[in-house]
């Protein structure tokens, strides 16, 4: 069935439809709708509607955009233009939509050439005034009147008192702080640099935060002049929207009023290397911390052009058989010479393809070794060839892939998927067929394609870097430093009436800041009204059944003949001092030997007859009650129907005969395993910080911390260390922990997939539960103990994540509905305004959850104390909370948008199994949409109290750098270092 919208077949090429040409209607079939490409005649831009009965509208507009310096104008251009346009005055129209349209996607994004703007909704109305909102933005933007706009979102001069010091802020200055403190963000930015010398990609187009400050108004203006012109411009509108209505929106309200461009934005291709560059430099890692096996070695390789799409698949699949499959032979040679704890490769499809290898956790003197074995083993494989099974297997899953298409947001999937052959080829319908080049790929691979591509495209090609990223402890402190002293030196420069005038433009954008929007500016932002809101709520119904004494939850929807299957084993038969070996166990099962397969064998079976297995921890909570945890360990996978057989005799096979007792492969994974948890613990700080705290106060969160938090972090380094003292320990407890785990008793099978393809799901179920020993099943108690500890976490951050919360069911509250409105209140309005926007910082939101957990967070923030000085202000915000009734319906119309989500059939199966282990009802969900509906500002206020409460418990954790935080040392029990 092709499945199209309102009267949108009609469409012919080369007519004219509300000023559009249209070039091209066809049938796609990899994505089962019409697109149609248009082109608007007067201002040059390019539209794709791609056709669909999907009620989930997407409107999408992006922008060629190439910088030449280290500005970030790209990104500070994509915060700064949401700050207010022409037909919308209010200072943010991006967050009064957030906080009250029925959006089920809204953001804005930056990549290294493009800058878009998505919004979807699944309400007509909504759609068009999201539409509407968005296009006056990109084009009509307040920025070239208000200066005021960069120095927010970019950057600004701060001095609130002629006797301190001068000190930078902005959104986006603190965002790429954060983000810079990522050492796999620093690499990339330094192999860019090295490739590209003489175009866009050779600089950052997020900023890179040294830099940022050179950015002048005038400067920033001209980019926007340049870059956002229709004729720049590329629009992807999908889903069951009238398509005349849109047309005729866009022409009359924004395209009609333009001419063409003549000025065509391109980007040159890098002219190819004659040799290949080596290149050394350094990132930040913490004072003390050891510099040993903590070198990024990475060989990057400039190959052909994304839009060859034949290419870019032929150098994916490259990607895995030389490095990713877990018997690649560049990853086992690595291994073997033992040079680093980890590697893997990508390809960064700009517009010339990067191969990347990178190995982790090295030493700088392994770099020549690292080259060579890369290089040798290329040249081996050339040689010899690629192992068949596994070239099968990494084509299977590719190709799972790509036809499985299970996402909620479809419309944003298919914005990112044509956005390069748009920009690169000028056929956006190009990025969605997929069909032809797989099949040339598959025909060519039995022609010697990757054999030849490996030979011409990789090992012969000197358009290539060798980089050694080395830490060097301190370098934190020197560029702080340095900075310090650039701006004392700008001080120095200044008279005294130059800086009492920057002390009054500190203390007028502050106040401009704290002043909200009038009434009439208000009045400008469309919005809907509670009569618009469905009061109904979507309900996914489970079928409880018996399938071979397994209790099955069976979730029936299309599922296009792919099975989704989870099986849940519950984890409390453990003794508490093995659940995290469960943990542990769940990253290794499918990469370990087993009884009839090497690691590499059955990668390859996985991969040929699956299209994903994995295993996890998670947990719920009966009734919502901290008290009743049902903790599970789940095995997760998906097939088609034909391979549900395989996959199950596969799980059966993981689960009841991986070697554990294989000491060699067990330090490998272990190993490989450290090094990924180690780089999440650098990179996610606000993440460890909210589970730490939790931990402080609740099981789960406890919970959440032994088997995925800091105390998880420090089990696996101290196994690592002492792997060879260890060794006996870890594979006895990891196979107690599998045999108490795994019975038939122990479990409950859940399954997504139509009432048609059951009996295939049962049959196989049968026979797995069959290879299932039998026990009784037995709960122990873990007697959890809390601590508020209070931490404060170092780390080589240069910003922080503060984060101070409670369970308020602890506290004598209850949970409601009203509740939630509360939470988009203090998100949305206040600790927006006061952490983001006055302090700068690039995110900051309160989070309440039906369990009674509740917390206040920043997101790179630059601040420390002050912010937790703006969480304990936030009572009195709450007691003078006094809105108009235009702002209490934005407030519920936006807590509803947070409720109403597209999902996915497998989506909505786990929905409705979490509903079955919480014992959630449809009546309970009901009456919290009623209450959301009927909430009062009285309401809200009522609530003072509890905040009061909440934050009285004075529970912080905050990760951050290491000079802040001891100079706040006051505020914490204990410091300490996260990474030794």
């Amino acid at each position: 069935m092709i499945l199209t919208s309102k009267a949108q077949t009609n469409f012919e090429v080369g007519k004219v439809y509300n000023g559009f040409k249209l070039i091209e209607n066809r049938f796609v079939k990899e994505i089962n709708a019409n697109c149609l490409y248009f082109e608007h005649e007067k201002s040059g831009a390019r539209l794709m509607k791609v056709s669909d009965s999907d009620a989930n509208k997407q409107f999408s507009i992006s922008f060629r955009t190439t910088p030449d310096t280290d500005y970030g104008t790209p990104h500070i251009l994509e915060h700064s233009v949401l700050n207010g346009s022409t037909s919308f005055p209010v200072k943010s129209p991006f967050d009064l939509l957030a906080m009250g349209s029925l959006n089920t996607f809204l953001n804005a994004m930056t990549s290294s050439d493009y800058t878009t703007y998505p919004v979807a909704s699944m309400n007509d109305k909504d759609y068009f005034n999201l539409m509407h909102v968005y296009l006056d933005a990109v084009f009509n933007p307040v920025l070239h009147t208000d200066p005021r706009v960069l120095k927010q979102e970019g950057w600004h001069y701060e001095l609130d008192n002629i006797d301190e010091e001068i000190v930078y802020k902005g959104v986006v200055y603190n965002e790429m702080k954060g983000a810079y403190s990522s050492p796999m963000r620093e690499l990339m930015y330094q192999v860019n640099k090295q490739l590209f010398p003489d175009n866009t990609y050779g600089v950052s187009s997020g900023g890179y935060p040294a830099a940022i400050p050179g950015l002048t108004d005038e400067y920033f203006r001209n980019f926007h002049k340049k870059y956002y012109h229709p004729s720049n411009s590329y629009i992807l509108l999908y889903g069951n929207a009238d398509l005349n209505k849109e047309l005729d929106f866009i022409d009359k309200e924004y395209f009609s009023k333009y001419v063409k461009s003549n000025e065509k934005i391109e980007i040159p291709l890098q002219k190819p290397f004659e040799a290949k560059k080596v290149a050394e430099k350094p990132y930040a890692v913490a004072e003390g911390s050891s510099t040993k096996n903590n070198t990024f070695l990475s060989l990057s390789i400039v190959t052909g052009l994304n839009t060859d799409q034949e290419l870019v698949m032929a150098l994916n699949v490259l990607r895995e058989a030389l490095v990713n499959h877990e018997s690649a032979p560049i990853r086992l040679a690595l291994q073997e010479a033992k040079i680093g704890k980890d590697v893997r490769a990508s390809v960064s499809e700009i517009q010339q393809n990067v191969f990347q290898i990178t190995v982790q956790n090295a030493n700088p003197e392994d770099r020549d070794k690292f080259d060579e074995i890369v290089y040798n083993t290329m040249k081996k494989v050339s040689a010899e060839g690629f192992d068949k099974k596994m070239i099968e297997g990494i084509i299977n899953r590719m190709e799972f892939g790509l036809r499985e298409n299970n996402n909620p947001q479809k419309g944003f999937m298919y914005t990112m998927r044509t956005q390069k052959s748009m920009f690169f080829a000028n056929n956006p319908i190009k990025g969605l067929e997929f069909e032809a080049p797989l099949a040339n790929v598959k025909k060519g691979i039995e022609n010697g394609l990757l054999q030849r591509i490996l030979k011409e495209n990789l090992i012969s090609n000197p358009h290539t870097l060798l980089l050694v990223l080395k830490p060097q402890p301190g370098l934190e402190k020197e560029i702080a430093a340095q900075t310090a002293k650039e701006l004392a030196a700008y001080k120095a420069s200044l008279s005294k009436e130059e800086l009492e005038k920057l002390v009054e433009e500190t203390k007028a954008l502050k106040a401009y800041q704290e002043e909200g929007d009038s009434p009439e500016a208000l009045a400008t932002i469309p919005m809907l009204s509670i009569q618009d809101i469905s009061p109904e709520v979507e309900w996914y119904a489970l079928k409880e059944k018996i399938e071979s004494n397994i209790p099955v939850l069976h979730y029936e929807d299309f599922t296009n003949d792919i099975l989704y299957t989870n099986l849940y084993f519950d984890l409390r038969v453990l003794p508490k001092e093995l659940i995290p070996y469960a943990s542990l166990l769940s990253e290794l099962l499918g990469l370990l030997n087993t009884q009839n397969y090497t690691f590499g064998d059955l990668d390859n079976a996985l991969n040929i007859h699956t299209g994903g297995f994995n295993t996890f921890l998670t947990s719920y909570l009966e009734n919502n009650s901290d008290d009743l945890l049902l903790p599970k360990f789940v095995v997760s996978s998906k097939a088609t129907v034909g391979k549900n057989k395989e996959l199950f005799e596969l799980t059966t096979e993981i689960l009841n005969s991986s070697k554990f007792n294989d000491p060699e492969r067990l330090k490998e994974m272990l190993t490989r395993h450290q090094v990924q948890v180690e780089s999440r613990v650098k990179n996610n700080g606000n993440t460890y910080a909210l589970t730490r705290l939790n931990s402080y106060y609740s099981k789960q969160g406890l919970f959440d911390e032994i088997t995925d938090g800091l105390e998880y972090y420090q089990f696996i380094t101290n196994l690592t260390k002492n792997f060879e003292a260890k060794k006996g320990e870890i594979s006895e407890n990891l196979a107690k922990v599998a045999s108490a785990l795994f019975t038939s008793e122990n479990m409950i099978a859940a399954i997504t997939c139509s009432k048609e393809n059951y009996t295939d799901f049962a049959k196989g179920l049968k026979s797995f539960s069959s290879g299932l020993k039998s026990n009784k099943q037995v709960f122990t108690n873990w007697d959890f103990e809390f601590n508020l500890k209070n931490e404060g976490l170092m780390a080589a951050s240069k910003v922080q994540y503060v984060i101070k919360g409670y369970d308020f069911k602890k506290l004598g509250y209850q949970w409601n509905g009203k509740v939630r409105v509360l939470n988009q209140i203090l998100s949305r309005d206040y600790l927006h305004n006061k952490v983001r926007v006055m302090g700068g910082a690039y995110g900051g939101s309160s989070r309440f959850y039906a369990s009674g957990i509740a917390y206040f967070s920043s997101y790179r923030d630059p601040n420390l104390k002050e912010t937790l000085e703006n969480y304990d202000a936030a009572p009195e915000f709450i007691k003078s909370f006094n809105p108009t009734q235009e702002e209490m319906t934005r407030f519920i119309i936006g807590t509803i948008s947070g409720l109403d989500r597209p999902t996915t059939a497998s989506q909505r199966g786990s929905i409705g199994v979490n509903n079955y282990f919480t014992k959630i009802t449809l009546e309970q969900l009901k009456a919290e949409r009623k209450d959301v509906l009927m909430t009062t500002p009285e309401d809200i206020r009522a609530m003072e109290k509890m905040v009061q409460d909440i934050l009285s418990q004075n529970a912080i954790c905050v990760y951050g750098g290491e000079e802040k935080i001891k100079s706040n040392k006051d505020l914490f029990k204990s410091t300490f270092s996260v990474i030794e």
